[in-house]
């Protein structure tokens, strides 16, 4: 039994705010949790006839969204993700080593959230971040955030969802981590504990607004994009516990940056389900924090250091995502572009 009456629909845009006819390419998450709303700003006269004020009316209209889920390689996932990347590339085999590479235009989106007994629509939405975390004990997961124009104030009959991936997702026992290399199921560090990043594009909601309209009368313009994460160690990580180039407390207490290439990028993070469905993270170069570490009575010792992924000139990149899906989109008879659909 599911509930046919809570979903989060997602479909690419081909005008900005123009919401499609939800038969183009919708795609439905299997999502824990969302949060959309409409906002707006309340504009009050400051006139100085009466003590108080008087007259005041609705001024910019925005909406802004959230979603998180368990990760896996879904078309609702991947066509989020491609959001912040811009380009997909479909690899030689469908459904096989695909890739989202940074360029392009991004998309907007259409999101239709099921509510009991209606359905919203949000359109003229850009996805403004994603936080990934992998974390003993739990299943890796992504949280969304969207923002843009505004939402629409009339509510819908409720839509028939459907699902294009039947596969789970990436759990702990599952995610790697490797260092100065890409990461594999055979391939990957034994000492970290767990790690978290975020992929922001800092959109620039003011300066979507021209006179004429109360709301966004164009895309947010994404502005200087930030990749910062952190990750933690079951212990300090000492020269002699080294063994797949792990950064050790010594080189990160000196200042650390480590700039490596596609092929072997400076942090790699693969969330895996199976052969046929992963989601892998490479950034090609990395500047560490100063590392931290602490120990109690009760705690054995860690070692938690933040990091930020750079701008490589030569990759031109900050990041790139590799996928397997066995989703039926992308497999089998499936092979969709996301830079059409």
């Amino acid at each position: 039994m599911t509930f046919a009456n809570r979903y989060v629909q997602i479909e690419k845009e081909a005008t900005f705010d123009t919401a499609p006819s939800s038969t183009i390419g919708p795609a439905y998450g299997e999502c824990d949790d969302e949060g959309f709303q409409e906002n707006f700003d309340n504009l009050t006269r400051n006139d100085m006839n009466r003590y108080g004020a008087a007259k005041s009316l609705d001024s910019k209209h925005y909406a802004e969204g959230s979603f998180s889920m368990a990760a896996q390689p879904d078309y609702f996932t991947m066509k989020a993700l491609h959001g912040l990347y811009g380009t997909h590339t479909p690899g030689g085999t469908p459904g096989t080593g695909d890739t989202l590479t940074e360029g392009g235009t991004l998309p907007s989106y259409t999101f239709r959230i099921g509510r009991e007994e209606k359905s919203y629509t949000y359109s003229g939405q850009v996805i403004e971040s994603v936080a990934v975390s992998a974390n003993i004990g739990e299943y890796a997961m992504m949280s969304f955030s969207t923002t843009g124009a505004a939402g629409s104030n009339a509510v819908a009959s409720l839509l028939t969802p459907a699902y294009d991936y039947t596969g789970d997702a990436a759990h702990f026992a599952a995610c790697y981590v490797n260092f100065e290399d890409v990461a594999e199921t055979g391939e990957y560090s034994k000492l970290v504990q767990s790690i978290d990043f975020e992929i922001k594009t800092n959109r620039d909601l003011d300066n979507s607004y021209g006179l004429g309209s109360s709301t966004c009368i164009r895309a947010p313009p994404e502005q200087r994009r930030e990749i910062t994460g952190t990750i933690t160690f079951h212990k300090a990580v000492l020269a002699a516990d080294v063994a797949d180039t792990e950064p050790t407390w010594n080189e990160l207490a000196a200042g650390l940056t480590q700039d490596g290439a596609a092929a072997t990028p400076a942090l790699s993070v693969l969330l895996y389900v199976g052969t046929a469905d992963f989601i892998r993270f490479d950034f090609t170069k990395v500047v560490y924090d100063a590392p931290s570490t602490n120990v109690s009575g009760r705690d054995s010792q860690t070692m938690t250091v933040g990091f930020t992924a750079l701008y490589d000139a030569g990759e031109a990149c900050m990041s790139k995502i590799t996928f397997n899906s066995s989703s039926t989109k992308f497999a089998g008879g499936g092979a969709v572009d996301l830079d059409g659909a």
